[in-house]
């Protein structure tokens, strides 16, 4: 069984009403998640997506999914581009990310070292299985995250352009906190906007959320490109 953290992508879709829903409960707090034979899935934004990012509840996500016992964890992101090598509509697989701006564990009593690491044998399961579906995606890449909830100001981007491709505001901190639990994880971003800045046409939130909407097939497309390769 595989787990799956899901965001604005899904919030239109079918997706979450699929499989059996069910609350479960944590030392963080309480978690709907849904699930059937392969996969356990959360919306990182609550089913009605009204957390914003800055609020997610990454410890109650990653504890949830780490007790489900799943193999491993995708984090569908959704991201902005910082290169016009990533451009709305492109999707990545990142294989690795920078996040100095938040500091998440779960070792608040204790001293803990903690290696991250993108490039494991489950993100080249997750690679494997979109390249057998046709799923076109970005093989390398680098994913910046930031606090929210805002987007970021021109000069911050600037500056994220320098060491990363893509920036987003939640999954590098989910993918820490399962590498501290020794939980398998893969980055999946799909890019929905250029990044504040770096576009022809200023960015705004209009313009955004209907990027959101036109790339929802191709993230529900790689969703179901994953969940036939790990049953299979």
């Amino acid at each position: 069984m595989i787990g799956v953290i899901g965001g604005t992508s899904f919030f239109h879709s079918s997706v979450l009403r699929e499989g059996r829903c069910e609350r479960v409960v944590s030392p963080y707090g309480s978690v709907e998640v849904v699930r059937d034979e392969t996969m356990v899935m959360i919306s990182r934004h609550g089913v009605e997506g009204t957390v914003p990012p800055h609020a997610v509840n990454h410890h109650a996500h990653i504890w949830v999914l780490r007790n489900m016992n799943v193999e491993g964890v995708v984090c569908f992101g959704s991201v902005g581009g910082l290169s016009e090598n990533f451009t709305p509509g492109r999707l990545l697989l990142a294989s690795d990310y920078y996040a100095p701006y938040r500091t998440v564990t779960f070792h608040t009593n204790s001293m803990a070292t903690t290696i991250p690491r993108l490039m494991t044998p489950w993100r080249e399961h997750v690679a494997r299985w979109l390249n057998d579906a046709g799923v076109d995606f970005v093989k390398e890449g680098v994913y910046a995250e930031t606090l929210g909830l805002r987007f970021e100001t021109q000069a911050e981007v600037q500056a994220l352009a320098r060491v990363a491709d893509v920036v987003g505001m939640t999954c590098a901190s989910e993918a820490t906190l399962a590498r501290e639990v020794c939980l398998p994880v893969a980055i999946l971003a799909m890019v929905d906007n250029v990044a504040h800045g770096l576009g022809v046409e200023p960015l705004t939130g209009d313009a955004f959320h209907a990027k959101v909407r036109e790339n929802e097939s191709a993230v529900v497309n790689a969703l179901q490109a994953i969940r036939h390769g790990a049953s299979a």
